[in-house]
């Protein structure tokens, strides 16, 4: 949704987006590092409503910019400002209690150097790749394809790890020092699915080319096999292989006759 409450005045209206969208992904963190703090639930649980809901809830903020030339770049501050927050902790050169706390298993900053160094960095190329619409607004012109790869980064790693903790029992498989079950498989799957169908659904109200039909198929194929690639990724390279994987697989699709949108939206 190109929403612009300041005609002639798009520039500024972002700026408003930018300190909204921000302000949205900070409360996540802040509420989970608190839910975390008072023993409600795990790190582990916490960790994972992050990966979960972060990328899909600042995608959904792309939907209050003006889609003018400054849009883009001022949604991906955002995830920027969290790369940068993770190497500065991760590094020991800032201490953040709140943002260890929710985001990782053991508690030591280091770990944020890892996979959610990588979930924020991914945001980041995303967005300046992917925008969903191109520096004009033109809606016409717009791109499904960062909404499907943030289902299934998101949404279908997600759900992976949470269904397949509570149902997955002790049969377990991977490589690479992986801990995969055929319960959390599953549920990337229903996670990659459902989170990308609703994301392309939300757009659709007002992008009219982004047919929940006619995507359904695209959605289908990138979702199985981002499953099957997740299933069979070493431990710790989740985040990097489902986007690499679920974006090329999208790359195909065009000359599957699958594909009726534009493959990039920074041009």
């Amino acid at each position: 949704m190109v929403f612009n409450p300041l005609p002639g005045w798009g520039w500024a209206w972002d700026i408003v987006a930018f300190i909204i969208s921000f302000i949205v992904i900070m409360l996540l963190v802040q509420i989970n590092a608190r839910i975390e703090k008072s023993g409600a639930l795990s790190t582990t649980v916490t960790r994972k409503v992050i990966h979960t809901f972060a990328a899909p809830l600042w995608v959904l903020t792309w939907m209050l910019f003006s889609g003018g030339i400054f849009s883009r770049w001022l949604a991906i501050i955002v995830p920027l400002i969290f790369v940068l927050q993770f190497v500065m902790i991760g590094t020991g050169k800032s201490q953040n209690e709140d943002f260890v706390r929710s985001m990782s298993r053991s508690g030591d900053p280091r770990e944020l150097l890892g996979g959610t160094l990588y979930y924020a960095f991914l945001m980041v190329v995303i967005g300046i790749l992917w925008f969903y619409v191109p520096p004009d607004g033109n809606l016409a012109a717009a791109t499904p394809l960062a909404l499907i790869v943030f289902g299934c980064l998101a949404g279908g790693d997600g759900f992976a790890d949470v269904i397949g903790r509570k149902y997955g029992g002790d049969k377990k498989f991977g490589i690479g020092g992986a801990e995969k079950t055929l319960a959390g498989v599953i549920g990337m799957f229903i996670g990659s699915f459902l989170f990308s169908f609703v994301l392309v659904f939300l757009f659709s109200i007002e992008v009219a080319t982004f047919s929940i039909v006619g995507l359904l198929i695209p959605i289908l194929i990138v979702s199985i096999v981002s499953t099957i690639v997740e299933a069979i990724t070493p431990k710790g390279l989740d985040n990097l292989t489902i986007t690499i994987v679920a974006i090329i697989v999208i790359l195909i699709l065009p000359y599957l006759g699958l594909w009726p949108y534009p493959m990039f939206s920074l041009f």
